[in-house]
């Protein structure tokens, strides 16, 4: 609840009685319907809310961080006059000055913080911050200026003053800002501005460069910034000399851009125009909306549209109402009369009165003219007169009706909710008297205008209130759009903008006009921060002690959190955030991830953010531990969104006591043991970076001495996941010796269990940088370990990759026990991604020992890791996209590849490493690209799980030699690779593309000695897969006239359409061969097939395709083929 003086408006404390300023009692605005209560009432007397809880005595901030503006102005050569006066006549001049500069600061909404010696310290932006504080701060400056320049003090002493003006942020206690005072607030911000005015000029308003930032559009100041070093600034201080307030207002930024989700509210006041006109009579019409949501814009289009209207005629006038003290009660009537008559601010009295009577005779009988122009003077800038009450307003009104008659009349009041209460009654008086007026009187203003005047005219003549909401998120990346290409920013913003900005165009047009100032950080705006922190600052106590926590709480909020957060009833935490949500602070959700809890989420994260920066760092830190208590009672083990919750609190909390200098030891073990818990509860729903994240962070605030058990687990989780994520890196930064060491950690201390997952990870680790006695040695030493341990997953995931480790040897007869005893474990324990990864090995081994019915299988178990979403899947897709490619179906393999990289959570399911660039490029012929693709794949620094790819090496060697650029290194080194590792896969290719390689470098007698080798090694592991190497080694086999190869495709373990084509090769028809790999989609092998039946027959067909192939490709190798 509010407490509100009706005598002086002075701001009261919620637990004062009376009025600290004029000694009045305190009426009470009741927080349910803001109606005012007489004192000593403890029930509102209009809905009957009890008006004694305070809420926020519980959980009050009692200081926060606040951008505020600092005002320092101080006399010059006052100490010199000081030492030769008489001290009652310097008290004379004090008091003289003192007066002066509280009237004038007060008049602009600043708070008097303390006077010392001659020099006055004020404060704008509290308690109450708007997004016009740095505009109020300078124009009381200019205005003290004013008031002081050539005045003599006291009577008799002329003195002139300095001001200095700065911009930042401090810590505001909220007491003494309600009454000012000293001991206000604290920050360097306070020290700026009292520099800046020691370097001022006698007369002169030196502002900062933020405070000349936020008020550039206003004031007119010096053409350039003044570089100054002021006392404890590192670095030199741009500054900024003001000269005057600037009365135009600023061009809009939005104008050059489209009208976007606004053609229904345009409609809606043209049809009232239109309406009002047709019945000439007078009418009310309000656009309400939240600051920024384009109210002005909207008016500014209607008038556009009026003027594009020939057949409707009106006269157009706007008043604003001003938000600093610079006009009076009716200023927006004001400017509307001077508007009217041309009369302008450098006018003369005289001139004035001229111009005014003018205006006035034109509507008006000659017999009204005088008496009107006395009345309006005033309204003009002219002396008044004594009238009778009532008499001047009534005047005012028969001059603005009589312009109505005479000429369709629109009056434009913006900015309502700034009005005095007079004005609006005005309005509503004019309106009700307009008679047979056409006279619309259009007024903009926020919804707070309801809260302060909730009896402001609902039912008046023609009354249509339009009310504008905040635009969709297709209407905002329209404007987004039109704005970023107009100022020349990156599209890529587009969407990150379109989730801060929430709708409000004024925030669009802010964040890109900072972006194109160069300001990339995508900070909140300075003059969007002054609009949220505007609305915060008019909540009431309870309301705005709940945001806090709100705001400490998160993206999500529940009552119980808030109220165990504030030690709250929670029915009493339930009212308050119901008036927030009305206020449009936060939106309810369908549904609540927490059982038994209403879930609420911010209506706006900008309110959420700045809410936050306000708050003291130890209010935070209590706030942040006190969330982290309520989100771990409520938490369901395994709940990956409430433990990154927990996680996320207790490292905010822990940073904060850091940043304090308090005692962190309870803070330490809390983070640690939420971090552990997120990383746990990340990676059991495959968010494998997040987890890698949580257990790096759980680990660097983990001393090595502490738990030792419990952090040998965490490194090997960490490591587990370092390499999973990125492998090359893992290898990079020592990750094998690392985990070497940790093993050996772990069988010193007796933990058979991790030294089993560790060496299981060793396996894994060099299972995918091809080293095979290495990985089956590691593999062999882990099972052996998990011999005697109880079933787990660790001991499942260790049979699964000896599994893999024999598939890829081609050793079926091995990898099938292995698989089945992998998939067994994990389907006894419930492991699902697990008894999948073992099954898809299983329908691999048996596709590869040319098991048809394999394939239908695997394609089942890609149906099931679809349906539940397991990681598994990507291994499986990618499985069967080389199966498929087997059977010469390209384009499906295709899709499935492309489904295998989009995975959640597939780093988990291991997959070989291929550049798939390179690969598309050899089926459709694209050699350019293809060693583009293999150079930047194979020759990457530090990347250590190329070698699975030989076939791409192998390939880069011999189209490399035909375009020109032979790597005559790239056959010794896959040969190497491939005797070194054991792999027969790498064997295969190895010895197929070498072949080819020799052969086409015209070395017949190596080519023929590695397809011998190659045949050797068929007869100890054929294969179905046949893909990778079959082809090259057909084509070497051509090279050499031989029939080598012959053997091995007519013992093909699985006729594919690879293997028939192969088959038309070795039978002496590449013409045929060619159609077949034309069939297939193979561009790079149908060409060389064809270069053989151009040799072989003289084919000018097939000439003329190898021509054209070797000219768009740079292969002018192919030439020397036929």
């Amino acid at each position: 609840m509010d407490r509100v003086c009706l005598k002086c408006d002075a701001p009261a404390d919620p637990s004062h009685q009376f009025c600290g300023r004029c000694g009045a009692p305190l009426h009470t605005r009741c927080g349910a319907c803001l109606t005012l209560v007489a004192p000593g009432l403890n029930f509102c007397t209009a809905c009957g809310r009890q008006l004694s809880r305070d809420l926020s005595a519980t959980g009050a901030v009692r200081e926060e961080r606040r951008t505020v503006n600092v005002l320092f102005v101080d006399l010059k050569g006052f100490t010199n006059m000081a030492e030769s006066l008489d001290p009652e006549d310097l008290r004379q001049l004090q008091l003289d000055y003192f007066s002066t500069a509280r009237e004038v600061i007060r008049r602009y909404g600043g708070v008097v913080e303390k006077y010392i010696g001659d020099a006055v310290m004020a404060v704008f932006g509290v308690p109450v911050e708007t997004e016009h504080d740095g505009l109020r701060t300078v124009l009381a400056g200019l205005e003290l200026q004013r008031e002081l320049d050539g005045r003599a003090l006291a009577g008799r002493y002329p003195m002139r003053a300095r001001v200095g003006i700065a911009t930042g942020e401090a810590l505001v206690d909220l007491a003494a800002a309600r009454n000012g005072g000293e001991a206000l607030l604290s920050g360097d911000v306070v020290a700026t501005a009292a520099r800046l005015q020691t370097h001022a000029p006698p007369g002169g308003v030196l502002v900062s460069a933020v405070t000349h930032r936020a008020t550039a559009g206003s004031i007119r100041y010096d053409e350039a910034p003044l570089r100054l070093e002021l006392a404890g600034k590192s670095q030199p201080v741009e500054a900024w000399l003001a000269r005057a307030s600037v009365r135009r207002p600023p061009v809009p930024d939005d104008e050059a851009t489209p009208l976007v989700g606004r053609a229904a509210e345009l409609d809606l006041l043209m049809a009232a125009l239109r309406r009002c006109v047709s019945e000439r009579r007078a009418h009310l019409v309000s656009v309400v909306g939240a600051h920024g949501m384009g109210k002005s814009r909207l008016v500014r289009e209607l008038l556009r549209r009026v003027h594009d209207d020939s057949g409707l005629l009106v006269r157009w006038r706007v008043g604003r109402c001003l938000p600093y003290g610079a006009g009076g009660t009716y200023d927006a009537l004001a400017e509307i009369i001077k508007t009217e008559a041309d009369v302008l601010d450098t006018d003369d009295p005289v001139r004035t009165r001229e111009r005014l009577a003018t205006a006035l005779a034109k509507v008006l009988p000659a017999t009204e003219v005088e008496r009107l122009t006395n009345l309006l003077g005033p309204l003009a800038g002219l002396p008044g007169r004594p009238v009778r009450p009532g008499e001047i307003e009534a005047a005012w009104r028969d001059a603005l009706l009589a312009l109505a008659r005479h000429l369709p009349t629109v009056l434009v009041v913006e900015d309502l909710h700034f009005a005095d209460p007079a004005l609006l009654r005005f309005l509503a008086e004019l309106v009700e008297t307009g008679g047979d007026a056409p006279l619309l009187v259009l007024c903009t203003y926020r919804p707070e205008l309801l809260d302060e005047q909730p009896a402001w005219p609902s039912a008046l003549p023609g009354m249509l209130t339009v009310s504008l909401s905040r635009l969709r998120a297709d209407e905002m990346r329209t404007l987004l759009s039109t704005l970023m290409s107009r100022h020349g920013v990156a599209a890529e913003h587009t969407e990150r903008l379109t989730g801060l900005t929430g709708g409000n165009p004024m925030y669009a047009v802010e964040y890109v006009r900072m972006l194109a100032d160069g300001q990339g950080d995508l900070d909140v705006p300075d003059s969007v921060h002054g609009v949220i922190a505007n609305r915060i600052d008019l909540l009431d106590n309870a309301e705005r002690t709940l945001l806090n926590a709100a705001a400490v709480l998160g993206d999500r909020l529940w009552p119980g959190a808030i109220g165990t957060m504030l030690s709250l009833d929670g029915a009493d935490v339930a009212g308050v955030l119901v008036r927030l949500q009305r206020r449009d602070f936060f939106v309810a959700g369908s549904v609540s991830t927490v059982a038994g809890e209403a879930e609420l989420t911010f209506q706006h994260q900008l309110v959420r953010e700045v809410a936050y920066r306000r708050l003291p760092r130890a209010t935070r830190a209590a706030l942040h531990r006190r969330a982290a208590g309520w989100l771990q009672a409520v938490s369901i083990d395994g709940r990956h969104d409430l433990a990154t919750a927990v996680a996320r609190h207790r490292i905010e909390a822990l940073a904060l006591a850091e940043s304090l200098g308090e005692d962190t030891a309870a803070d330490v073990q809390a983070a640690r043991a939420a971090l552990r818990a997120a990383a746990d509860a990340a990676f059991a729903v495959y968010a494998v970076e997040a987890a890698l994240g949580y257990v790096g962070q759980a680990l660097n605030v983990w001393p090595v001495d502490h738990e030792p058990a419990q952090r040998r687990t965490a490194e090997l989780l960490h490591h587990r996941l370092q390499f999973l994520v990125d492998s090359d890196r893992f290898y990079r930064e020592y990750g094998v010796k690392e985990v070497t060491r940790l093993a050996e950690r772990m069988r010193e201390a007796g933990d058979r269990t991790g030294e089993a997952r560790a060496e299981t990870l060793l396996g894994q680790a060099e299972f995918m940088r091809a080293e095979r006695d290495r990985a089956r040695e590691h593999l062999d030493r882990a099972l052996a370990l998990f011999a005697d341990l109880p079933d787990d997953a660790a001991k499942a995931e260790a049979y699964g990759e000896l599994a893999r480790l024999h598939l890829l040897e081609f050793q079926t007869g091995a990898a099938l026990p292995a698989a089945r005893a992998a998939r067994e474990l994990a389907h006894r324990q419930g492991l699902a991604d697990a008894e999948m990864h073992a099954l898809v090995t299983e329908h691999a081994t048996r596709y590869v020992a040319g098991d048809a019915s394999a394939l239908a299988d695997l394609e089942r178990a890609v149906e099931v890791c679809r349906a539940q979403s397991l990681p598994t899947l990507r291994r499986a897709a990618h499985n069967l996209a080389t199966f498929r490619q087997e059977e010469g179906e390209l384009a499906g393999a295709a899709e499935l590849e492309r489904e295998s990289r989009g995975v959640h959570g597939g780093q988990l399911s291991l997959v070989l490493s291929h550049s798939e660039e390179a690969e598309v490029a050899y089926f459709t012929g694209d050699w350019p690209a293809l060693l583009r693709a293999a150079d930047e794949y194979l020759d990457e620094e530090g990347a250590d799980t190329t070698d699975w790819d030989l076939q791409l090496r192998g390939r880069r060697a011999w189209i490399g030699a035909l375009c020109g650029r032979p790597q005559v290194s790239d056959v010794a080194r896959s040969l190497d690779v491939a005797r070194r590792s054991g792999f027969v896969r790498l064997r295969y290719n190895a010895y197929a593309h070498g072949a080819l390689s020799r052969a086409l470098d015209g070395d017949t007698a190596g080519a023929a000695a590695l397809l011998a080798e190659l045949v050797e090694l068929w007869h100890e592991a054929p294969t179905a897969l046949t893909l990778e190497w079959l082809s090259a080694a057909v084509h070497a086999d051509v090279l050499t006239g031989g029939s080598t190869v012959e053997r091995v495709v007519r013992t093909s373990v699985r006729r594919t359409r690879w293997v028939v084509a192969a088959e038309a090769l070795v039978a002496g028809d590449p013409a045929t061969a060619a159609e077949r790999y034309d069939e297939i989609g193979c561009a790079s092998d149908a060409v060389l097939a064809a270069a053989w039946a151009a040799r072989a027959t003289g084919s000018a067909a097939h000439a003329a395709r190898v021509r054209a192939f070797a000219e768009r490709t740079g292969a002018t190798g192919l030439l020397s083929l036929y």
